[in-house]
């Protein structure tokens, strides 16, 4: 396709703060935005925000540092749709725990079309929690083309065959009766999700919710006890394509690619009108993440699943809200 030049008339400062605030559309794990930006001249760096980890649900702050990964390669799409170059560092630092990333600006970027259709992708993107619909399975060439987005990040995809939907269905009612009976757990997904009230502008708002429905494979009731205010449409999720994201690896460089990986997934699928939304729900539980990764072998460590499908006719879904940029940007002076 053909490419056009982005005018280089922001200063080095002024592009970043406008990546980081745009990547701040990313997805994360109930909306819990558990991020921080910091620009120090021509960097911007990445940090986890431990004040927004979910600690029942996510001990280890996995799940958390997925969030991040997913946030960094947004920052990455907006850097190209603006002309600049830059590149990244994931950072593993013990002396700095929280410092997960860096990017650099080295210099002007052709904007390409590719480029733009992400970036619109990024700016109109939602999660669906609903059922999807469908005829059929997702033809095989738009599975080569999302896993060929994973690649770059070195997180390997596992598309489940119809049985093993089946046992991905298994593994999550395993993990959902884990976690009823775990108060700590309980009390953290009554209290954060849905039943956060203004001027709080994280968790996943009651408008997004969708209560239980008959579907192939349970997805989270992000929901419990809430009125919902998005219903759950004609869909039955019967030709929903599940894919798991797995790393060789269990570290943190390993948690950050695949939320590199998982924003590359879900903005591609946005460009060719699909439907989805990520599901942590059976990497949660130790116990549930060990059957799943029984399933994926020999693809490695089960980091996360996501829902793929088509809901064009159904109603758009409402955006969550967001962080504020002074909640999670801060400008460094450097002199």
């Amino acid at each position: 396709m053909g490419e056009m030049q982005q005018p280089a008339s922001l200063s080095a400062e002024d592009v970043l703060y406008e990546a980081a605030r745009v990547a701040c559309l990313a997805p994360s794990i109930e909306n819990s935005q558990p991020w921080r930006w910091r620009i120090r001249g021509n960097t911007l760096e990445l940090h986890a925000d431990r004040s927004s980890q979910l600690t029942a649900t996510d001990p280890q702050g996995r799940l958390m540092i997925v969030s991040c990964g997913a946030v960094l390669h947004h920052a990455t799409v907006v850097l190209a749709v603006l002309g600049a170059a830059a590149t990244v560092e994931r950072i593993d630092d013990p002396a700095d725990p929280d410092l997960l990333a860096r990017l650099t600006l080295t210099g002007p970027h052709r904007v390409t079309v590719e480029d733009m259709r992400l970036h619109h992708a990024l700016r109109t993107r939602c999660t669906d929690r609903r059922p999807f619909l469908g005829i059929r399975p997702l033809p095989d060439e738009v599975i080569d083309l999302l896993r060929q987005t994973t690649e770059p990040f070195e997180v390997s995809t596992h598309v489940f065959d119809p049985l093993q939907v089946g046992f991905r269905a298994f593994a999550a009612r395993s993990a959902a009766t884990f976690e009823r009976r775990d108060l700590g757990y309980q009390d953290e997904i009554a209290t954060w999700p849905t039943h956060r009230a203004p001027p709080t502008r994280d968790g996943v708002p009651a408008t997004a919710a969708v209560p239980k429905v008959t579907r192939t494979g349970p997805a989270h009731d992000v929901a419990p006890g809430a009125m919902p205010g998005l219903a759950p449409g004609p869909g039955d999720d019967r030709y929903t394509t599940y894919l798991a994201f797995a790393t060789a690896q269990d570290t943190r460089t390993d948690w950050l690619r695949t939320g590199e990986a998982l924003s590359a997934v879900l903005l591609t699928a946005t460009t060719i009108g699909l439907a989805s939304s990520a599901m942590s729900d059976v990497v949660e539980v130790p116990g549930a993440r060990t059957v799943l990764r029984g399933a994926v072998a020999p693809a490695g460590y089960p980091q996360l699943t996501v829902r793929l499908g088509v809901n064009e006719s159904a109603p758009a879904v409402p955006a969550a809200l967001r962080r504020s940029c002074d909640e999670v940007i801060e400008v460094v002076p450097t002199s």
